[in-house]
Formats: C-alpha cells, structure tokens, sequence
C-alpha cells in the first residue's frame, strides 16, 4: 500500500488478464510474489482456479473466453467484443494502478493500448509469439507497453533490437518443476511404463486430438500389458465428460494433479503448447500433436517464421521431441511414435538428457522476484 495525501491509506491495484489455463498459471505465480512484497494489493482478474488460488478476484472466468486458432476466434467475437467493453469500463471507471496482460495478443494488446492511453502503465508479461509470426505487431507493442517481461532468452535480444523496454524473468516453470537429477531411463523389462495424457485445456483442442490419443492407448495397451495411462483433466473439463472405453476403464485414470504426474511418468503424449515444455524440463520424452481447423493451419503456414511447433524443439532449435501435425495425428502414428521410444533405451535417454539441457537455457536467478518489484515500482510511478 502506499500514503496518498491526507494522510488516507490507498490500496494499489492490478488489473491482470490471460486467455488461457497456461497464462492463469504463469500470472498466478506472479502476483503471489507481488502480494508477498506488498500483502494489501487488490488484483482483479480475467483468469482461473489458479489466479484465484493466488489471491485474485477472478470476475471473468477463464473457461468463457478460451479460444483456440483464427476460425475459432471468429466465431468468438461477440463475446471478445463484450469483454473488452467491460474491461474498458474497469479501466475508465476504477482506480488502476498496473495493467498485467499475459500471452493471449490479440485481445491484450488492444487493452493495453487503451490502458496506456488513459495512463495506466502496462507490464506485458509473456510475449506474444511476434519472433516466430507476428512481426507487424511490434509497432502495436511499442505504443501499448511500459515493459515487456519474457520468459525465453532469445526474446531479450529481440525486443532489444526493436528498442522496447525489456526484461527476461527467466521461465517461472523452473521453479514448479524439479529436475530430477539426471536423464529418465527406460524401465527394466516388465518394470511398469506410465504414460501421460494431457490432450488439451480448451474444448477445441480435446474435441481435436483426443480421440485420436485414445486409440493410440488401445493400440500402446494391446502390445504392452505393463503400461498404464493417466490423463491429465484440465480444470475446464468434469470427469463425467470424458468418455473411455470399456476395455481400457482398468487401464486409464483420470488426474487432476496435473503436471505433478511428469514426475513419476515415463511418457508424455502432449498436444502442443505449455505442457510440453513442463514434460521437458522433467525430462519427460514426449510425443507433441497439434491439430486445429484446416483454416487456421493453411494461414499459420503463411505467417509462421520457424520450423518447429513443439517449443522445446523452437528452443533447441532441432527436433528434440517427435511432432506430429494435423493429418499426421492418428492413433496409428501415435501409437508408432510411443512404441519407438519405448523399445529404445538409447534414443529415450538422449531426448531426456536434451530436454534437461533446456533447463540452463531458462534459468534467471530470482528473475521472477526482480519482477515483482519491477512491477511495484511501475505503480509507484502512476
């Protein structure tokens, strides 16, 4: 808190928005560092359980405005439209002191750009993907953001060159995830082989890639008898939704444990996104699918800049991990993929030992602290 004249106690406040259970994640470890510096700041949030969990008030739940590709968005944008309108509304009608947008561009830039305007400042935290599709945004961002805070190494240099104002927190899943030590190895034979599902935390994705998942588990189980299956729930989804069929009911469970599984796991089967950097920094071999509408794939295909979909495969600049894209992902290629790995001990260790050497890579001695206070002191200055 801070003294405003008179002597009255004035209580900071932060507006955060993220558009995806990724971002509520990485936001929610943010503030709980803020509030641990300053205990009376207020965050109002667009987020989920996380956030919530951090402290925020959550006043627009996360699963409502979850979007996945441009065809989607489309047909979102009504509801994107309503929500802006709101949360312009917060911005002209409340006290804000800080604007946080995490990741999700789109919609945050355009926020951001009316926080600034009415002089609120902006801590962009999580860049947007600009380096690998967005290039013409980078006028948008130097307009709309006080700093920019990245969690990649290479993004620094980036916003460098463009002359923004920069910070690398370094990657806040360092701390959530502890390296196990060493590279993973093969079980002996007959030891158990579990294997992790995690399809997906929007409807899109699941309703994309799941089924196919699920029939690369009847194919996995058919040829391995001592491998079992968790499937990772995103908070958005009820168990009663998930639909398993009878012959695998022994054979899969379900875990709202989320990331907490790549612990003990031997596999990872991952649509493409956060996850499959948590699997890596696990040393989690992991086979990345990603499948989204015809639409979106042809446009992406166009824009995009890099050769990898899979970030640890972006940050290793090389296939560390298989990707498997759009028509590819069928339960038969899955299934080849895991079996591949699983009966080579010698190609399973040196994808984990890859996947461990990322974790040097992201490393900041308390980057995430340093942004704490960065962020107080972008407050203090309003």
């Amino acid at each position: 808190m801070h003294r405003a004249k008179g002597g009255i106690v004035e209580v900071r406040t932060i507006l955060v928005t993220c558009g995806e259970t990724s971002g509520d994640e990485h936001a929610s470890l943010l503030i709980r560092k803020i509030r641990s510096i300053d205990p009376g700041c207020r965050v109002i949030a667009m987020g989920g359980e996380k956030l919530k969990r951090a402290g925020a008030e959550v006043i627009f739940p996360l699963e409502e405005f979850a979007f996945m590709g441009f065809a989607e968005i489309v047909s979102g944008i009504p509801r994107i439209i309503a929500l802006e309108n709101k949360l312009k509304k917060i911005l002209r009608e409340e006290k804000i002191d800080l604007y946080i947008p995490v990741d999700y561009p789109g919609m945050n830039l355009r926020i951001a750009g009316y926080a600034r305007s009415r002089g609120v400042p902006v801590l962009y935290y999580i860049s947007p993907q600009v380096w690998a599709w967005g290039g013409w945004r980078i006028g948008r961002i130097r307009r709309s953001v006080d700093l920019m805070a990245v969690i990649l190494p290479f993004e620094e240099k980036f916003y460098r060159d463009q002359n923004i104002p920069v910070y690398c927190a370094g990657h806040p899943m360092l701390d959530e995830i502890p390296s196990p030590g060493g590279p993973k190895r093969l079980p002996e034979s007959g030891g158990e082989i579990k294997i992790v599902l995690y399809p997906g935390s929007r409807r899109q994705e699941m309703e994309r890639v799941f089924p196919a998942i699920l029939g690369a588990v009847g194919i996995i189980a058919s040829k391995i008898p001592e491998a079992r299956f968790v499937l990772g729930l995103a908070p958005i989804f009820e168990e009663s939704e998930i639909d398993i069929p009878p012959a695998l009911k022994g054979r899969v469970t379900i875990s709202r444990h989320g990331v907490s599984e790549l612990d003990s796991a031997t596999l990872a089967i991952a649509t493409s996104g956060t996850v499959t950097l948590q699997a890596a920094l696990s040393g989690t071999p992991t086979i990345v699918v990603y499948r989204t509408s015809g639409f979106t794939y042809t446009l992406g295909k166009m824009l995009v800049r890099i050769p990898h979909i899979a970030m640890p495969n972006v940050l290793g600049e090389k296939e560390i991990v298989p990707e498997l894209i759009q028509d590819e992902v069928t339960p038969e290629k899955i299934a080849a993929e895991a079996l591949k790995l699983l009966s080579d001990s010698r190609k399973y260790s040196e994808i984990s030992m890859e996947q461990l050497a990322l974790r040097e890579l992201l490393y900041k001695e308390n980057g995430l602290e340093k942004l704490a206070h960065k962020a107080i002191e972008l407050c203090l200055e309003h």
